[in-house]
């Protein structure tokens, strides 16, 4: 069986970090062109531009995106209109409507599409979701803290609109709690704490719950200094589950849970490839309405200006 061709559109840390390894760790996906606007990618060709890829470039069958939110849903609407399909990395839009509409976009082209929350891929969380699947849930307590300098130096555009700030890493977590619990959860309040220079919050307390009434509390902080804080803990009936590294390690009633040992990224691309050969799709826009719906009954308050 041919590899899966595939483009690559945008080049910065997270591509390089783990999009580029993912994929040459994966024989069903050959990576033939990168379109970026910084250095270029060793050992494919490179090109400017999506579009100078897609006119000029070698054949492709896919095309992931690791461009920032803001401008993306164009980019990724002309690969539809070009029948390729699509991994997303996360956010996958700047607002919920253009994520939307992409959503309707991959299933008119017949084409498969992923809105890569990679953080459901952590080597904690299937076994996570198969322990809490038969549990009497009580309440939930996120605490995702990290220090935006050491994961984002130099990026402004997450402070700007549309860049989510805290809610970068914080949709992580809810990418998690989203894909782990039955029911959709529902924000009730939050507090976005916005630097007095930035566009977008440093740090935000959010209250959540579902039909059922289930107190769910998230705690994000981008100034939480160099050690994370990447955690989440579930009280049930009949004991307390917790992940901790972001999913990577899972407790039960404090006894360390043998997980898989498969990557995110690696966990990522395999899914997109039994997506692309089942001819399906897997574009929930749970974590992107949570992050919408706090900026739309949150109360901003403002705090120091933020220096990178």
């Amino acid at each position: 069986m041919q590899p899966i061709r595939l483009g690559l559109v945008g080049y910065g840390k997270i591509a390089q970090d783990q999009h580029v390894p993912a994929i040459r760790a994966n024989a069903a996906f050959e990576l033939v062109a990168v379109a970026t606007q910084g250095q270029p990618c060793a050992g494919v060709e490179n090109f400017r531009s999506l579009a100078e890829l897609l006119e000029r470039g070698p054949q492709v069958d896919a095309i992931a995106f690791c461009t920032p939110p803001q401008g993306r849903f164009g980019l990724v609407q002309q690969a539809l209109a070009a029948g390729k399909h699509v991994l997303v990395e996360k956010p996958p839009c700047s607002t919920l409507g253009e994520a939307q509409a992409l959503v309707d976009q991959v299933q008119a082209q017949g084409v498969s599409g992923l809105f890569a929350w990679h953080s459901r891929y952590a080597p904690g969380i299937e076994a996570a979701r198969d322990w809490l699947a038969s549990r009497t849930l009580q309440r939930v307590r996120i605490d995702w803290k990290e220090d935006v300098r050491k994961w984002h130096p130099g990026q402004t555009w997450i402070w700007q609109p549309g860049g989510l700030g805290v809610f970068d890493p914080g949709i992580n977590a809810l990418s998690i709690v989203t894909h782990l619990l039955a029911l959709p959860l529902f924000v009730e309040s939050a507090e976005l704490r916005v630097p007095a220079n930035c566009q977008s919050p440093i740090a935000a307390s959010i209250q959540l719950s579902d039909a059922r009434d289930l107190d769910v509390r998230a705690e994000f902080d981008f100034d939480h200094g160099h050690d994370e804080l990447w955690s989440i803990e579930i009280r049930c009936a009949e004991g307390v589950l917790r992940l901790d590294n972001g999913g990577a390690l899972l407790s039960i009633d404090g006894v360390r849970q043998v997980v898989s040992q498969e990557g995110e990224y690696a966990a990522v691309y395999r899914h997109f490839q039994q997506l692309i050969e089942g001819k399906a799709n897997d574009l929930d826009l749970q974590p992107l309405r949570l992050v919408a719906d706090s900026f739309f009954v949150g109360s901003r308050v403002p705090v120091e200006p933020f220096h990178d």
